[in-house]
């Protein structure tokens, strides 16, 4: 009876698979330790936080189990509804006049003029600044002595910006749209010069003059760029806190108290339940949104 022989091919299957398994090991071994680190400080944390949103509970006495009712709550509070509408208004200012003003320098940045290497870096100079740096500066800029008022004082359109609560959200919005414009400048830069120059010469081609062109080659280029800067753009405006902190306290008469701004404040309060519920109801708008958002980015690619 003739013995089988073994093909080189499964030879060489047989004799990776143990280097396989070794490398595969080292691995393990490696991301072991971080991942021990994201379980302890990240998922058990957000478990117990989940456990508490359906508890009675103010981190001395044991929790007692009260369902649906900081839910409902939460969904009913005035001031907690107040606060989410502030945050809205946040979100939909400044992902609307940020990307806008991002792209705008972005088209210009990307013409042949000089020094745009020198603009670019400074465009992108605020990102880089730590979001306390940035409140404080525009706090002191906007005070009721600060220099914007002495510069409108001398037409007399000077205001009290952060102590008025018609303007003191409008004063926030504005700090973060020039705090965080240059990251949508620089991304759509880049997104800019990856484009294809001979999607422009065809377009010159067929007679579209400027205007045409963007909205023919531009545009459509961009859209998956656009998704990622209103998803990245959405999801930092609805955890707007340190320039509140810093600016106003969530003053003056709560109209600047925005939806983490409250949450921050509940957990002060040791009420660790209805803090815990507006903390996953707000990860089930940012999902939400967030989905909706790239499903929609999708579709129109």
């Amino acid at each position: 009876m003739p013995l089988s022989t073994a093909s080189p091919a499964s030879v060489g299957t047989l004799t990776m698979r143990p280097h396989r398994r070794r490398r595969s090991l080292v691995g393990l071994v490696l991301v072991a330790p971080v991942l021990l680190v994201v379980g302890v400080f990240f998922y058990v944390p957000a478990a117990l936080s989940l456990y508490w949103s359906f508890t009675k509970y103010n981190g001395n006495t044991p929790p007692q189990f009260v369902g649906l009712k900081n839910y409902a709550f939460v969904l009913t509070d005035p001031q907690t509804l107040n606060a989410f509408g502030h945050t809205v208004v946040f979100a939909l200012l400044s992902m609307t006049v940020g990307p806008l003003l991002g792209l705008v320098s972005a088209l210009l940045l990307n013409l042949p003029i000089r020094g745009r290497v020198w603009f670019r870096n400074a465009f992108f100079l605020p990102v880089v600044m730590p979001l306390v740096v940035a409140g404080t500066i525009w706090k002191m800029l906007l005070a009721d002595n600060g220099l914007i008022n002495q510069l409108l004082g001398v037409v007399g359109l000077d205001h009290q910006w952060l102590t008025d609560p018609g303007t003191a959200l409008y004063a926030i919005i504005a700090t973060s749209v020039w705090q965080g414009f240059g990251f949508e400048t620089v991304v759509f830069l880049s997104a800019l010069q990856s484009i294809p120059f001979e999607l422009y010469e065809a377009a010159r081609c067929d007679g579209a003059n400027s205007w045409h062109q963007f909205w023919a080659v531009t545009l459509p280029a961009l859209r998956p760029t656009m998704v990622f800067v209103f998803v990245v753009g959405v999801i930092g405006a609805f955890q707007a806190y340190d320039q509140v902190y810093v600016m106003t306290q969530g003053g003056p008469l709560r109209s600047t108290e925005t939806i983490v701004f409250l949450l921050v404040e509940r957990f002060h309060e040791l009420k660790l339940g209805p803090a815990s519920a507006i903390a996953y109801l707000l990860v089930a708008v940012l999902a939400t949104l967030s989905a909706l958002q790239l499903r929609l980015g999708k579709e129109k690619a």
